[in-house]
């Protein structure tokens, strides 16, 4: 049997459209991107009452989202310590993150952002997912972004998640919508873009809804991840023709914003679609996944971290924030493996004008 389940939020619209999905019995796991939950605001009691069942259940799933997993720079050390007490407090069955970075130089925060396939990359990542691994004491893995920079950035994704886990003998987080998005965006094609990617790493899917874009240089149609609406027809097709490619998939997780679920209008159609994803995951084909197994041992020396890469991610995120165009960007860049598409510049630069920290 495959699970089905939720991404978890805070905000109270989650809490009134999910409860009766609860109830009737058909969340089966639960998602909870633990890091949220380290602010100064406690987490409501009905969110934690939901994060020690499921862990009892033995199906509560971790998703970071500010680790930076490829960043140069950030908080890394601090993160894995709030890690260690968080694993000590809740048991997860694994621990993903994004596929990306999400601070560098001035900035301490940002939307995930890509890297090429390159040795620094792959140098840094793979430590990185070594250290996330010891700290989490369970599997770790990746998920692919939604965000792409350029066609090859597309294309290449696959292979990093691919390098990267085999450091670890990590799993794979495989977001329909973000492959959607990447597809849309840059014209290729869905099985063109999985043509690298570990397919027999999936033990988690995410589904979710997103809005439709103008590209701003061609005005081309683009495909943005926003996780505030429902989850398209598109994207359930590629449910019910990839899941089946998953031979060790164990669960489908529906992700929506709570900040979204603010109306009883939109709380009522949340629920008729997480009832109609639950009846198209319960109809797919059963899998025989093999079982887990802790994290593989990595060198967990400090961490050099190449200059270079720190300056392509500085000029990134400054680049993006202070809107440089895709040209006069590449060419700061100063690298042949990360061409810069002008529409997709564009949406990064609104996503690092609306999620930018700027250090304290």
């Amino acid at each position: 049997m495959i699970r089905f389940g939720l991404s978890l939020m805070p905000e109270p619209g989650f809490a009134t459209a999910a409860e009766p999905l609860f109830s009737e019995g058909i969340v089966s796991a639960v998602e909870w991107s633990f890091d949220m939950g380290w602010g100064s605001d406690p987490t409501p009691a009905w969110l934690d009452e939901l994060l020690d069942f499921y862990c009892e259940q033995g199906w509560l799933l971790g998703h970071g989202v500010s680790y930076s997993l490829l960043g140069a720079a950030g908080r890394h050390e601090a993160w894995l310590d709030r890690l260690r007490e968080e694993v000590e407090r809740r048991r997860y069955r694994w621990i993903t993150e994004h596929i990306g970075f999400v601070g560098a130089g001035r900035f301490s925060f940002s939307a995930p952002l890509p890297m090429p396939v390159a040795d620094d990359v792959i140098q840094l990542g793979t430590a990185r997912l070594g250290s996330l691994a010891a700290a989490a004491g369970v599997p770790v893995g990746v998920e692919n972004l939604a965000t792409c920079l350029s066609i090859r950035d597309a294309h290449d994704q696959g292979r990093l998640v691919s390098e990267l886990l085999t450091a670890v003998d990590g799993i794979a987080l495989l977001d329909l919508h973000n492959l959607w998005c990447q597809s849309v965006n840059t014209g290729v094609a869905v099985q063109d873009l999985l043509d690298a990617f570990p397919l027999d790493r999936v033990r988690e899917i995410h589904v979710a809804g997103g809005r439709p874009d103008v590209g701003a240089h061609s005005g081309r149609t683009l495909r943005r991840d926003t996780h505030d609406a429902l989850v398209p027809d598109e994207v359930v097709y590629l449910l019910t023709s990839i899941a089946p490619r998953c031979p060790n998939l164990e669960v489908v997780i529906y992700e929506r914003l709570g900040t979204s679920l603010d109306s009883t209008e939109a709380q009522d159609l949340y629920r008729q679609d997480v009832s109609r994803l639950a009846a198209v995951v319960a109809a797919l084909p059963a899998t025989a996944p093999s079982p887990l197994t802790t994290p593989q041992t990595v060198d967990l020396s400090p961490i050099e971290i190449p200059a270079q890469l720190q300056r392509t991610q500085a000029e990134l995120l400054e680049g993006f924030y202070t809107g440089v165009d895709a040209p006069t960007l590449q060419q700061r860049l100063d690298r042949d493996d990360y061409p810069l598409d002008p529409d997709l510049t564009a949406v990064a630069t609104e996503l690092t004008r609306t999620w930018g920290r700027l250090r304290a």
